[in-house]
């Protein structure tokens, strides 16, 4: 008699307990999920933030406005603070190579560690799946071929 309670009872109380456990297995999963997408969206507004910048001071070159220092150096300290907490190594150490270049006036140089920034942010929003070259990015900003080879040279 004992044998078939502990039959019943395991009959019934195995399946229930398959039954939470995957809830709470799916409700991690969902709950981890979630936390990626939350990540991956902060990434590409650090990304994309340190892009705007870029062209913003572009446009205003461009267009030969001044830029308003004050501001920019707000956004720069936002940008640092989001590119530590949500960029990639790779990502995070071309920044700092960028932002140290800035400091010996040499433009070429300067301009090299930028696109090798801006390549990386974009090798990992896409999953290094991107074939785009500095001199790919060069062309895009200057539109002129000439321009671009002289910068890559």
């Amino acid at each position: 008699m004992s044998q078939d309670v502990l039959i019943a009872v395991l009959t019934v109380s195995v399946p229930a307990i398959v039954a939470v456990a995957s809830i709470v297995i799916a409700w991690q999963t969902e709950k981890l999920r979630t936390m990626r997408e939350q990540l991956s969206e902060k990434k590409y507004n650090a990304y994309a933030d340190a892009v705007k910048m870029f062209y913003s001071v572009l446009k205003d070159t461009k267009a030969n406005r001044s830029t308003n220092n004050d501001e920019m150096m707000e956004r720069m300290i936002d940008i640092k603070r989001d590119i530590f907490m949500y960029g990639s190594d790779k990502v995070f150490k071309a920044f700092n190579v960028w932002l140290l270049s800035a400091g010996k006036n040499n433009g070429k140089e300067q301009f090299a560690a930028f696109l090798d920034f801006v390549l990386e942010m974009r090798k990992d929003l896409c999953n290094n799946k991107t074939k785009l070259k500095k001199k790919d990015v060069l062309l895009n900003l200057t539109q002129n071929e000439t321009e671009a080879k002289k910068l890559y040279e």
